[in-house]
């Protein structure tokens, strides 16, 4: 590490840490590091910070008011993109300042960083299906498809569907999808989707990679071809009603378990919207929540 020495409590740090030296040459990184930015130690050493940055402007914003022996900022928390090996960006929230010797002169910088760009994608999806959901001037329907739209782009899916259940009949009664129109009153046998595997269980559940899977020897594969689902069981009014799913015929990288707290979210704005239709006598004849 040169001549800065560091604590093994930063080697250990659940968040990423760069030490640089005064021209803002990396000497040291953490494990924590590696694993957020792709890079080992080794490629690290001796680059310029600059290379880390979604945008070199941020650069050298910071190399003007922060990153500078000059530096007269007092706080030393900051919102900032960077860029990984494979060339994402992402979003963080760091803490970064120089480092001094006894006799108050810099002789390096360091910078603690934390994603948060799940956090803030969160809180923008939230955002979003509350605008949703209060917007006067949409109908019912329109608004349970902007919610299915917006789950597609969240869970990376092609297609999202809305079913009633009713016996061992899934019907669709909405459905979004980029690659085929799905109409409304479409029925299959319960037992040939998914979501049959999933309501057995009480769901929600999750697959990435069907063909990996138990799902690959399922009906619904042989059908449809489909490789990711996530899904959950619809409630309307407190009783069961049928289900919610996203899915593609592309594979994806695994879910999360916030995935499966995500998913149950949007069914609870689903299943308000149903309720109201309900209400309304908007639903299908015979769609009544199972007894």
């Amino acid at each position: 590490m040169g001549a800065i020495q560091l604590p093994d409590l930063f080697r250990d740090l659940p968040d990423a840490v760069i030490v640089a030296d005064a021209d803002r040459r990396i000497t040291w990184v953490n494990p924590a590091f590696e694993l957020l930015f792709g890079y080992a130690h080794e490629e690290m050493v001796g680059e310029i910070t600059k290379n880390l940055y979604a945008d070199p402007e941020s650069y050298m914003e910071q190399s003007r008011n922060r990153f500078t022996p000059d530096s007269t900022q007092a706080d030393h928390n900051y919102e900032m993109r960077y860029r990984r090996k494979n060339g994402k960006t992402f979003l963080t929230q760091t803490t970064g300042g120089p480092i001094r010797a006894n006799s108050g002169a810099v002789f390096g910088y360091f910078a603690i960083i934390k994603d948060i760009s799940k956090t803030r994608a969160i809180e923008e999806l939230l955002h979003k299906l509350f605008h949703i959901s209060t917007d006067q001037e949409m109908c019912h329907t329109a608004k349970i498809n902007s919610i299915l739209k917006l789950g597609c782009e969240h869970f990376q899916t092609d297609s999202a569907i809305v079913s009633w259940v009713r016996e061992d009949i899934y019907t669709i009664l909405y459905s979004q999808s980029d690659l085929v129109e799905i109409p409304r009153g479409t029925s299959f046998p319960l037992g040939d989707t998914y979501c049959s595997e999933m309501l057995a269980g009480d769901g929600p559940l999750a697959c990435h990679s069907a063909k990996q899977s138990q799902f690959a020897s399922h009906p619904c594969y042989d059908l449809f071809l489909l490789e990711t689902y996530i899904g959950v069981p619809l409630i309307v009014d407190g009783q069961p009603f049928g289900t919610l799913n996203f899915t593609s015929p592309e594979a994806r990288h695994p879910f999360e378990t916030g995935d499966l707290e995500m998913i149950k979210m949007f069914a609870a704005w689903i299943g308000q919207q149903l309720s109201i239709e309900k209400e309304t006598n908007q639903l299908p004849t015979g769609t009544t929540p199972q007894d």
